[in-house]
């Protein structure tokens, strides 16, 4: 909850009957210990910003003394009971920027309802909520599925689309079709069996007949 107007301390309220319940009681300990720092960003029932609540897992990992993966584990867990609910999950904006999840306390009202939905009462052991997933891109931002990454070997046009420009092989030119075709000078071909010797510019002489010859 917020301050309060005369600038004392910041605080939140723990229902005692909520704690009681089967759902709490078989939370994991970081899961008990990170929920009271996600209802103190609930500003109360004149500012009600519940649905909108916004804690990184980094910010959660900082300020109950836990990694991010056991912040991670203990926000799923707080999902599967019944205490809070992702209204928007994380994720990158249209600028490539992350954004964190947006999370409703069953506990308080979630705007423009005015009772508070309580599931963490209806929870059954065996039967947990469903878990948000994380999404690894946003398909409709800029840098989204509409400019794939090229695969290796694959020339990307200046329009973002890939084009197949296979490489040649050495000693081979390409066509101006993109086609392969060979550069091979009859000339330099030895005959199956000889041996040659380089003078110049190509110059060939055969070792074999000049040895006999000599004989």
């Amino acid at each position: 909850m917020a301050r309060n107007s005369d600038g004392g301390e910041h605080w939140t309220k723990m229902v005692r009957q909520n704690m009681e319940c089967p759902a709490w009681r078989a939370l994991s300990l970081p899961a008990q210990a990170i929920y009271p720092w996600l209802k103190l960003e609930w500003k109360g029932p004149k500012a009600n910003n519940n649905g909108k609540i916004s804690l990184s897992l980094r910010q959660i990992a900082d300020r109950a003394g836990c990694n991010i993966k056991t912040a991670m584990r203990a926000l799923h867990d707080l999902q599967r009971k019944g205490f809070v609910v992702v209204k928007r999950p994380a994720n990158l904006g249209l600028d490539g920027e992350a954004r964190s999840h947006l999370l409703e306390l069953t506990e308080v009202a979630c705007p423009p309802e005015t009772r508070p939905r309580n599931l963490f009462k209806e929870w059954e052991p065996g039967a947990d909520f469903p878990v948000a997933e994380v999404s690894t891109n946003n398909p409709e931002g800029r840098n989204g599925k509409k400019i794939p990454v090229p695969s290796r070997g694959m020339k990307r046009s200046l329009k973002g689309h890939e084009k197949n420009e296979h490489v040649p092989s050495r000693g081979k030119d390409r066509s101006p079709k993109g086609h392969e075709h060979a550069q091979i000078d009859p000339a330099h071909v030895p005959s199956k069996g000889t041996s040659l010797v380089t003078r110049g510019l190509g110059e060939i002489i055969d070792i074999e007949t000049k040895s006999r010859k000599a004989q």
